[in-house]
């Protein structure tokens, strides 16, 4: 078999660099995203996505139970995998754009999106689902605009907690430039600059398990106040934000080390074998805590269950997303057209549309099947496919007919 090579940047003339395979995984990362909350819509185990609050039937125990275990522990390292990714992508973004201009493109394509989304279109969505099944009696504002003084932010809080990352970052740099200034530096040498370097001077294994148990640490003593999946003020997730803030930060430091180009091999085994043997151990740990009745206790507080879940979630979320940005680099498809052959173009253009819409999709799909006498988990697998390609074809729709639109997805 032929030595296999890193996947080769495309440039085209006054346009940055990508990485088609990095763009390939975002399509997939979003498909997973898309596919998994429209089987959450059907779970009865809890209401983590909004069609749950109203569901007409749910999935058997025992189907709960298998995608709880087996799909759960990839599911727990998705969301970081995009935020290692942007991290890569923010690096070489500030320095060939410079700082202001990065904040002012995150402010167009994250800010814009997610002001429009979480103030506008989402309550609106909600308040249309609920309203007529019984779950939302009172008038709009009632309902949504003062209840409790929560932010709804749906699925899209990762764009807002994604935002929140990028300026800190950019404030960071500017804060750098400065400091160069005053000492009198070269022009444009810059303290957090990532230059690139040769791959032997990157993290051991041993400095991902330390990274790994700061995650763990700081993801337990978050969920003392804001256990797993707890509504906040401002819906943003923060007891996911330890493993985010962790690899969207080794993110930007890899791009010096061009993981982008090549995770190293032995790097790339080592986290593969553990996130494995921590995926394995996930349905044992998940059946001790059902059989103890310690699942809520898992979500969060001083106990035993709860530590255990913190330290095998960090484990998955900073192993998983290295090793699955290793393999994306062994198997990136064919070179300039990607995994998905002549759907690639359209699909790698759309991802971003796709996720932001994803939400009317999956409860449009919902609403249709609801009078349909047919199994919960037929349902489940109707509603997730064709939620992916829904939110994927509205998406090419939505950057191709409105105009202007293409600017800011």
């Amino acid at each position: 078999m032929g030595r296999r090579h890193p996947p080769a940047p495309e440039q085209t003339p006054g346009q940055p660099m990508r990485f088609i395979y990095l763009d390939d995984l975002k399509v997939i990362l979003i498909a997973a995203i898309i596919a998994i909350h429209g089987v959450l819509g059907y779970a009865g185990f809890d209401q983590y996505w909004s069609y749950a609050d109203v569901q007409e039937t749910v999935l058997e125990p025992v189907t709960e139970f298998v995608l709880l275990a087996f799909i759960g522990p990839f599911a727990l390292f998705m969301i970081a995998l995009l935020f290692l990714v942007a991290g890569l992508l923010a690096a070489p973004s500030v320095q060939r754009k410079g700082t202001r201009q990065f904040v002012r493109d995150r402010l167009l394509r994250l800010g814009v999106p997610f002001a429009a989304f979480t103030l506008v279109l989402w309550p609106l969505l909600m308040y249309s689902l609920y309203h007529p099944l019984g779950e939302a009696p009172g008038s709009y504002w009632e309902e949504f605009l003062s209840d409790e003084g929560y932010l709804d932010a749906g699925p899209i809080w990762f764009v807002g907690v994604l935002l929140i990352f990028s300026l800190v970052y950019a404030a960071l740099n500017l804060a750098a430039e400065s400091y160069s200034q005053r000492r009198r530096r070269p022009p444009g040498v810059r303290t957090l600059r990532i230059e690139r370097q040769n791959l032997s001077s990157g993290p051991r294994f041993v400095h991902l398990l330390l990274l790994a148990a700061a995650v763990a640490a700081a993801s337990f003593l978050v969920r003392l106040a804001y256990p797993f999946g707890t509504e906040t003020v401002t819906d943003l997730n923060p007891w996911e934000w330890p493993a985010c803030v962790a690899l969207f930060g080794l993110g930007i430091a890899a791009s010096g080390w061009e993981w982008q180009v090549k995770v190293p091999d032995g790097l790339r085994r080592a986290c593969r074998n553990l996130t494995l043997a921590a995926a394995g151990a996930a349905p044992g740990l998940l059946f001790l805590a059902y059989t103890g009745e310690a699942i809520q206790d898992m979500l969060g507080g001083w106990n035993w269950p709860a530590l255990i879940f913190a330290g095998v979630e960090s484990i998955l979320s900073v192993f998983g997303p290295v090793w699955i940005l290793g393999a994306a680099q062994q198997h990136p498809g064919p070179q300039h057209h990607g995994r998905f052959g002549r759907w690639g173009p359209a699909l790698r253009r759309s991802s971003y549309a796709a996720f932001l819409v994803q939400g009317p999709v999956l409860i449009g799909l919902a609403l249709a099947l609801r009078p349909v006498p047919v199994p919960a988990g037929v349902k489940a697998v109707v509603v997730a496919l064709g939620g992916v390609a829904g939110s994927f074809a509205l998406g090419w729709l939505l950057i191709k007919r409105v105009p202007g639109l293409a600017k800011v997805l």
